[in-house]
């Protein structure tokens, strides 16, 4: 259209008409083009539309457009060309930086492009070496870097920076953490976007019913045509923790439908696997890990579909790339040792030394390597051996109602009666709903009702025999008087 109505306004006036300007030009035609391909899921007819437009035409947004294009069909070295484009006439596109991070460019090169603007604005560069530590999966040092920054005069109180530290505390597996950060920073911006989902995972994964308020609050009351895949992600978890767990997977799918949401798949694969519909569950998972591979939550409920279907030996398999994906890490260590103990041609003997190993990196108590060596230990009749890992573990951890109750039942084993009746107690007082702790109880009073009851028994009988036993040696008395009688006589 463009073309035809300057061509008429050329033959018929011989100039361009002073409303020239109002036409789209030739680069804003082929970026609307780019755009529809892109709805259409033409990625391919995308690039050719913009690959069309000369050098010497290509501003910022086609260049941020076409690196993108190519970054998601796998070209990474032409993104990172494109992307370096973007940041040399537009120098604070913080997008640009954090795409080219993730590509795997060096923090230093990705701070050279932007040298000058950075001794402006002095948090740049930090920022830039933060997200570079964090992409390098340095969560550690990312988030002391993270702190420096949530300074006033710096950026105290940005949400970005926020969600970020949950993420790191996330990916470390301190779930509390991460939960305290984006609360924080639903705080401050109640319109908050990004990290709802994983708020609203975290908060279903808990299991604590607690959450159920804080989980309702964060739905969305906008009309349905406005939600982002975020807000059907946060409905979805509501009803995974209302064991709704049909509903929860139409809400992960309906979250699927509008792009790659490894929230979204994990809620689905949750859903699916409470509802023992385990291969389905372990497709999602899958799916998820080619986004996510470093995510501890994708492999664990993987490794749990492929047991629960009796896989052993994919999750044996799976259990051990997890170990090599997250770096050794305590957590994946237990995934593997769970697969072992239900392994029946495992030896205990490995079993054993694994778990001691990750109760030995593991201080803190985020695994359940304690509980599982205990049980181990509990089952090989090794009872003080497991009550001395339980109660150096109460020293450096949280106490919690399984440890209790594990320490409970080495007690009861050993005979000592009454450290068990304690350490039950206390299990259930942290927990109501200890299945275990409360037969430990219940067989206690039993036992304790037996030995009453026994020890009445034999006392009864004991006093039955001395009043019998008298009364024979009267009788034995007085019958021989008689006889000495007669014989006298």
């Amino acid at each position: 259209m463009r073309k035809t109505i300057v061509s008429k306004t050329k033959n018929v006036h011989k100039k361009v008409i002073e409303n020239q300007d109002e036409i789209a030009s030739d680069v804003d035609i082929k970026y609307k083009i780019y755009r529809c391909c892109l709805a259409l899921n033409q990625k391919n007819a995308a690039a050719d539309i913009l690959q069309t437009i000369a050098a010497r035409q290509r501003t910022p947004k086609i260049y941020m457009a076409l690196g993108n294009i190519y970054k998601d069909v796998g070209m990474d070295r032409l993104a990172i060309t494109c992307f370096k484009e973007v940041l040399r006439e537009c120098p604070l596109a913080i997008e640009a930086m954090e795409i080219l991070l993730k590509l795997g460019v060096n923090g230093v090169e990705v701070n050279s492009l932007v040298m000058e603007v950075s001794l402006e604005i002095t948090w740049l560069g930090t920022w830039i070496k933060a997200q570079a530590q964090f992409l390098a999966k340095d969560y550690a040092s990312a988030i002391l870097t993270y702190k420096s920054l949530d300074t006033h005069g710096m950026l105290k109180d940005n949400t970005v920076l926020t969600v970020n530290m949950a993420y790191c505390y996330y990916y470390m597996c301190e779930d509390s953490k991460a939960i305290s950060l984006l609360q924080k920073a639903v705080r401050i911006d109640p319109n908050l976007n990004w990290g709802l989902a994983l708020l609203s995972t975290l908060l279903a994964a808990s299991g604590n019913k607690e959450y159920q308020y804080e989980l309702e609050k964060l739905t969305p009351n906008l009309e349905t045509s406005l939600w982002t895949d975020e807000h059907w992600v946060v409905l979805g978890n509501l009803m995974l923790l209302l064991k709704k767990y049909e509903r929860a997977a139409y809400f992960g799918q309906q979250a699927c439908m509008m792009g790659k949401n490894v929230e979204a798949l994990l809620l689905r694969a949750n859903a699916l696997f409470f509802l023992k519909k385990y291969q389905e569950a372990a497709v999602q998972c899958t799916n998820a890990l080619q986004i996510a591979p470093f995510r501890y939550d994708l492999h664990k409920c993987l490794i749990l579909c492929y047991l629960n279907s009796n896989r052993l030996r994919e999750a044996e398999s799976m259990a051990l790339h997890a170990c090599k994906v997250l770096n050794y890490t305590p957590q994946a260590y237990c995934l593997h040792a769970s697969c072992l103990l239900k392994d029946p041609l495992a030896t205990m003997k490995n079993t054993r030394r694994i778990l001691e190993k990750v109760v030995e990196q593991d201080k803190q108590g985020h695994t359940d390597a304690v509980y599982m060596l205990a049980d181990l230990l509990i089952r090989e009749q090794q009872y003080d051996q497991a009550t001395q890992i339980l109660l150096k573990a109460l020293d450096t951890q949280k106490p919690t109602s399984k440890l209790h109750q594990l320490l409970g039942e080495c007690y009861a084993n050993l005979q000592k009666d009454d450290e068990a009746f304690n350490n039950y107690t206390i299990a259930m007082r942290l927990d109501p709903q200890n299945q275990r702790a409360t037969e430990g109880l219940n067989n206690i009073e039993r036992r304790e009702r037996f030995y009453s009851t026994t020890e009445n028994s034999y006392s009864s009988r004991r006093a039955n025999s001395d009043h019998e036993a008298d009364a024979e040696s009267d009788s034995e008395l007085w019958n021989g008087s008689v006889d000495m009688a007669n014989f006298d006589s």
